[in-house]
């Protein structure tokens, strides 16, 4: 960990600037502070993988708060138990903290999972469960910590979370949540829900779920619903005029949304009861993979910063089924708009048939290299690993130099007006590094942060060197 100083504004650095840089070599794992967004990320892989969503209702007295929690079986190891099946066992602490630091709550769970070899592969398998908290409003600190006890790995993830208070409005509306299934057993509904980050392609109908609170108002609300894609553009695609991009200096760069395209929009009638009313709306569409926005919301009601507004809304993003593996050949020819040429990403596209577009995609690794396929699509792999917020991790501004680059050599972390990120490589033909910075607007808290190129120190031509290298 180290201050790093230079030019005519050390002083300006000193008082907004602290900084910590590591080797990749060398990295000091026992600094708890802030640390870079890579090294964090990197830390996870091999490791056990916990995905949690928070979603808030009403309770009598308190806001109840229901923590739902997934576990990838791909980040977990299984052993056999002599017949056909594979089994694990995983710890998982919660910790609940006010703001003073004091512990409200603490729970401890033991969970046993038993599968088939064949569904341990899958992206969608992993184990599920939830937990509820009736909480006080104000702000709370949640440590949740999984130890995969096969092997000993633990992992966690920390996350502020503002518990919001009952609305005053006659009629309030609760988070919504997201249902991939609904069933029956022994008389009662049992929902299978789908938490925002891990949501695979939906072929088959799934539902919106939330709750109407009535405080003595009745008679019939209108409610519309709307599920939108939003297309997102990376400015930091190699594409002319690329050069005069990357030698601008502090061009903000990254990803913005270019274009939203509303895929459905209704209606629906809800008859009031005071008290508590559920609310399930079906979507039987065929949805393609991409980023979305799901909301709910009565018009001519005012948005405000407590839980029942009568608006509210998620954010998810639909993966295929080999996420963050790429199989699907049509994305194997998109990930290539890095380094193949215009002419050659064309002539790729335009096959009429898979089997075409695929023989042509062949036809193009066999040209540049056939054993530089494998080392690319890892690498495709690995950055969707690590980097994937709103759009897959390959498509981020770190996700591309990554790809192109490979691990950086050195990272140097900066906390200042800006979180910082300085990534130096040593290449043949010269040094490079890139800054990214952290979105202003994140939520400070948020462990999948957005980060931009602000500005790239180095040749132009060691980054062509690069690109070269894989064509």
């Amino acid at each position: 960990m180290r201050v790093r100083l230079a030019g005519a504004g050390v002083l300006l650095l000193i008082l907004l600037q602290w900084g910590c840089s590591s080797s990749r070599s060398a990295l000091d794992t026992s600094f708890d502070g802030f640390r870079c967004y890579y090294d964090g990320r990197i830390q996870q892989i091999g490791k056990p993988v916990l995905v949690a969503d928070f979603i808030q209702f009403m309770g009598y007295d308190k806001t109840r708060l229901d923590l739902y929690l997934e576990v990838p079986h791909t980040h977990l190891h299984f052993a056999t138990n002599g017949r056909d099946k594979l089994e694990t066992e995983y710890n998982v602490s919660i910790s609940v903290n006010d703001k003073q630091n004091t512990i409200i709550e603490n729970r401890e769970l033991t969970r046993q999972v038993s599968t088939t070899r064949e569904h341990v592969s899958r992206y969608g398998a992993s184990d599920r469960t939830m937990e509820s908290f009736n909480l006080e409003p104000g702000d709370y600190r949640f440590i949740i910590t999984i130890y995969d006890r096969a092997v000993g790995n633990r992992s966690q993830i920390r996350e502020i979370v503002e518990v919001k208070s009952r609305h005053p409005d006659p009629v309030a509306l609760s988070d919504v949540l997201l249902i991939r299934s609904i069933r029956s057993e022994n008389g009662r509904r049992v929902i299978n829900p789908m938490l925002s980050d891990r949501v695979l392609a939906l072929t088959e109908p799934f539902n919106l779920f939330a709750e109407v609170y009535s405080n003595g108002e009745r008679g019939e609300v209108t409610l519309r619903y709307g599920l939108v894609r939003e297309q997102y553009n990376n400015d930091f695609l190699i594409d002319n005029p690329f050069s005069y991009r990357v030698q601008r200096p502090y061009h903000r760069t990254g990803i913005r949304v270019e274009e939203r395209d509303t895929v459905v929009l209704g209606d629906t009638t809800l008859a009031l009861r005071t008290g508590t009313n559920q609310l399930f709306i079906p979507f039987d569409h065929n949805i393609e993979r991409g980023s979305y926005r799901i909301f709910i919301e009565k018009a001519g009601i005012e948005k405000d910063d407590t839980i029942g507004p009568l608006a509210a809304e998620t954010e998810f993003m639909i993966h295929s089924i080999d996420f963050p593996h790429m199989t699907d050949v049509n994305q194997q020819i998109e990930a290539l708009n890095y380094v193949a040429s215009t002419r050659d990403l064309n002539y790729m596209k335009s096959g009429e048939t898979r089997e075409e577009r695929l023989t042509r995609l062949n036809e193009y690794w066999h040209n540049v290299g056939a054993w530089k396929m494998s080392d690319y699509y890892e690498r495709i792999r690995l950055a969707n690993e690590l980097f994937t917020t709103n759009v897959e991790g390959w498509k981020t501004p770190m996700g591309m130099v990554f790809v192109i680059l490979g691990e950086p050599h050195m990272v140097d972390c900066r906390i200042g007006i800006e979180r910082t990120e300085i990534w130096t490589y040593y290449l043949q033909g010269g040094g490079i590094e890139f800054v990214f910075v952290r979105e202003r607007t994140a939520d400070p808290n948020d462990p999948i942060a957005y980060y931009w190129v602000s500005s790239i120190r180095g040749g132009y031509s060691t980054w062509l060197s690069a690109i070269n290298s894989w064509r």
